[in-house]
């Protein structure tokens, strides 16, 4: 194809955007996207409201940003359910320090460049080096090999190096022992994954801030832990019996999680919850003032539709699934030819 030498009429060009999506596959099919892909008639209604809303400038959509906030701080959905601590300069910013992201890896990546200029700062200081000779030193994570691609985009875009910890053949998440031989001066933090995307095992987050807390006082570090809930984010709130897996935790300095994996909202969202601003996501904000007024972008790229989506009762749909997931595991337990390894029986909170 090329470019037409005189426009097309406009149900012409439906029609043949039409022709390419009859020859792809049936969505309701379509199970291993990660994706919500069948819709509510409101959803799609509120999504065509977005993009006619450029995000990116707040300060002529102001009241698009505000509910990109209220989301953030809705008491049932992220910061509070991830019992992230008030910041100091919430009044005067009137939300959390995060942002609603293009899927949970654009949350990772802004959450693993926060990590690496937080830890070039304390490298800077600790061997007294400049920014241009701490720029010169190839920072390291640690992860799980259990990792989703998204982290592969960070390795390779960033100039980060990945250390991976095998896993556990019993367990399938991330061993604490076995993190101190792959942590020193150049690590800029410790990735632990809530729902690994091959059995939705949780990492031991709590027995990580443990260990990170002895080896940071042996070695005189200052590593972190950036929590990847991709899958578990808005599961792990509502499940009872499981240890402080988030912001409680001392070492936990970042959480990411996808929207559109939990069926409520379309492709494309999620969200990204720093602690605080200082020393983390002030790395990453950019002030944008050529729009008309002084705002901050938090994302990897500039413009983009307003889109958002406001589920009802919280641990609801988080039980269904869970639900789904027991009942599934057990109907394929009962053939002796297989073994299930995560059975799903965690219970859910009744709230």
């Amino acid at each position: 194809m090329q470019i037409p030498d005189e426009g097309t009429a406009a149900r012409h060009c439906v029609r043949v955007v039409e022709d390419y999506h009859l020859l792809d596959f049936s969505e309701r099919l379509n199970t291993s996207s990660y994706v919500n892909v069948v819709f509510e008639p409101e959803e799609e209604k509120v999504a065509l409201m977005g993009l006619k809303v450029n995000l990116a400038d707040q300060t002529v959509y102001p009241e698009s940003f505000r509910m990109h906030n209220d989301t953030i701080n809705m008491i049932l959905g992220i910061a509070k359910a991830w019992h992230c601590p008030k910041p100091d300069d919430f009044d005067d910013y009137g939300c959390y320090a995060g942002a609603g992201t293009v899927g949970s890896t654009e949350a990772c990546l802004l959450a693993g460049l926060a990590l690496k200029f937080r830890w070039r700062k304390w490298y800077g200081q600790k061997f007294g080096k400049n920014e241009d000779e701490v720029r010169g030193v190839y920072p390291n994570l640690v992860i799980s090999t259990m990792f989703q691609a998204a982290w592969e985009k960070l390795f390779k875009y960033m100039d980060i190096q990945p250390r991976f910890v095998p896993p556990s053949y019993k367990t399938f998440t991330l061993d604490p022992a076995k993190i101190k031989d792959f942590i020193d001066e150049k690590t800029i933090g410790v990735v632990c994954i809530m729902g690994n995307h091959y059995g939705g095992q949780y990492d031991p987050v709590w027995e990580v801030d443990a260990m990170l807390e002895k080896i940071n006082a042996e070695k005189g570090l200052k590593v972190g832990i950036h929590v990847d809930a991709a899958s578990g984010g808005f599961i792990a709130p509502f499940q009872e019996g499981l240890p402080p897996w988030d912001f409680r935790l001392k070492n936990v300095l970042s959480i990411s999680a996808s929207g559109h994996k939990f069926g409520n909202s379309c492709c494309g969202t999620g969200w990204v919850i720093w602690r605080q601003r200082k020393g983390l996501s002030e790395h990453v904000a950019i002030s944008v003032s050529y729009l008309g007024g002084s705002a901050d972008s938090y994302t990897l790229n500039f413009s983009r539709p307003a889109q958002a989506s406001f589920g009802g009762s919280g641990d609801t749909p988080a039980g269904e699934v869970m639900g789904f997931a027991a009942a599934h595991a057990a109907g394929v337990q009962s053939h002796d030819r297989h073994r299930v390894c995560n059975l799903g029986k965690l219970d859910m909170k009744k709230t």
